[in-house]
């Protein structure tokens, strides 16, 4: 914030310095293109001390919130080109409803000491349904241990899905399961 003429290229510098994976979360999100659009506009800054007021950080701002912002905003862009939003995402109550279902002939087990269950989730999104799976488990035993797999097409979602991956210490891959 402090070199308003070179924030973009400051911004993209940053971004250099993370790993690779995170830098393909940037990449997912066509970030480069989205900045240089911002300061062709005259708008990089501005919008950059918007974000730079906010607090998103994880105790202010839970996982569990910040999806529900975006399954929000999904269902804004959808109404705006006449789409419905479950064309995008799964609400939260199915999801729930699907790990419930999936929990359910399994339920004694995932009460012992140790127990740890894997979950696949070909179409995964934003990541809604494995983290909701791992919140039930724990919520079920705080010693079980889920090993989360997913795969997603959508680059957008993708990222958005792997950036939680990261920092749950599990992975997703991008591509077309179907």
């Amino acid at each position: 914030m402090g070199d308003q003429d070179n924030i973009g290229e400051n911004m993209f510098s940053c971004i250099q310095a993370f790993s690779p994976a995170v830098r393909d979360i940037f990449e997912c999100f066509d970030f480069h293109v989205q900045v240089d659009r911002l300061s062709r506009a005259n708008l990089l800054y501005l919008v950059t001390e918007k974000f730079a007021n906010v607090d998103l950080h994880p105790e202010v701002v839970s996982n569990e919130q910040m999806g529900y912002v975006f399954e929000e905003l999904i269902r804004k862009f959808a109404e705006l080109s006449n789409e419905t939003a479950e064309e995008h995402f799964t609400p939260r109550e199915v999801i729930r409803l699907m790990v419930n279902l999936l929990s359910i002939e399994d339920d004694d087990a995932l009460v012992k000491p140790g127990i740890v269950r894997s979950l696949y989730d070909p179409t995964a999104g934003a990541g809604g349904m494995l983290s909701v799976a791992e919140d039930h488990l724990s919520g079920q035993n705080p010693d079980a241990r889920l090993v989360m797999y997913g795969q997603e097409l959508n680059g957008e979602s993708y990222a958005i899905c792997k950036a939680d991956m990261l920092i749950k210490g599990h992975d997703i891959i991008h591509g077309n399961t179907l």
